[in-house]
């Protein structure tokens, strides 16, 4: 098995597959991409599964040096990707050879990017899946829930001829911006919040903080006056916003702890977290309803067309 050495780990490279499924229980983080959209067609542009391995390149800055002759695929936010020095667009697949440089710098658009290789990057399988988890010290390549470093070595595949490259269709490309409107389904605890609270959540524009990551994004803006009493902890969606006393909502993400006991309004449509993947600090946040049928109709398309 050959592969890719790390010669810089960027601000925050992490290897990342669908997740850890079935574990919950015991208190282990499902994981996988942030922008799970940009992900899964990086594998489609290479004929990989679904579930295969990938890079999650945050904010740019890794630098990475082939070892192998290998397609690579290249799907999410801009961020000014270069071999040998030579620009690549990203949403396509090219071909590198041994040698060959790949270097991300600071983002053109977007905030995430997503390297994929044919066949997967073939890091240890922790608990079923390759997915890094940092709070769970779970996954990546030593096992141990570490982001890339320098020295790290990636195995992958080895191809002995090139095939052709391939290009995602400009119909299908999705549209980002720094400001963003996300589509909420209100939750079972809707009712506890105040018709003030409510008007607020509504009406106002959010701030995404530069605390977030990959547990949670946290909004600052007007305060959401979050319901008086004690809520039990209990399982966590992903897209789950809670209120913390505070009243500055936060929106769990695939890092998220498996249980919490703030109240919550309800649950972004996960199609509109990807997009939220792609926000840096300081992006502008709105919220809107969806119907529950919209949102499942939405979320079966995604699902079928990827084979989910």
């Amino acid at each position: 098995m050959t592969g890719f050495r790390v010669l810089k780990g960027g601000i925050l490279s992490l290897i990342q597959d669908t997740g850890r499924l079935g574990f919950q229980h015991l208190g282990v983080t499902r994981g996988g991409p942030l922008d799970a959209n940009s992900a899964y067609w990086a594998n489609r542009l290479l004929d990989n599964p679904v579930d295969a391995a990938v890079i999650e390149i945050t904010a740019g800055g890794l630098e990475l040096e082939s070892r192998t002759q290998t397609m690579v695929a290249i799907t999410g936010g801009d961020l000014n990707l270069t071999v040998n020095d030579v620009p690549q667009v990203p949403w396509r697949s090219f071909w590198v050879r041994q040698g060959d440089r790949l270097k991300f710098s600071t983002p053109r658009y977007g905030f995430r990017a997503y390297l994929a290789v044919s066949g997967g990057f073939q890091t240890p399988l922790v608990l079923g899946s390759r997915a890094t988890v940092m709070r769970d010290q779970l996954g990546g390549v030593a096992g141990d829930g570490k982001p890339l470093q320098a020295g790290d070595e990636l195995p992958c595949g080895h191809l002995q001829h090139e095939p052709l490259s391939r290009q995602i269709p400009q119909n299908y490309l999705p549209q980002w911006s720094q400001s963003v409107v996300l589509q909420v389904i209100p939750g079972y605890q809707q009712h506890y919040f105040s018709k003030a609270a409510w008007q607020t959540f509504w009406q106002q524009e959010y701030t995404l903080s530069s605390d977030s990551n990959r547990q949670g994004a946290r909004l600052q803006g007007a305060a959401i006056a979050a319901p008086e009493g004690k809520f039990l902890s209990e399982g966590v969606s992903y897209g789950a916003i809670q209120v913390p006393p505070d009243g500055q909502p936060i929106i769990m993400l695939e890092d998220r702890q498996t249980l919490g006991g703030y109240p919550k309004l309800g649950n972004i449509l996960p199609l509109d977290g990807f997009n939220l993947a792609q926000c840096a600090p300081g992006a502008k946040v709105r919220f809107q309803p969806i119907l529950l049928a919209e949102a499942q109709q939405q979320m079966r398309r995604y699902l079928r067309f990827f084979g989910l």
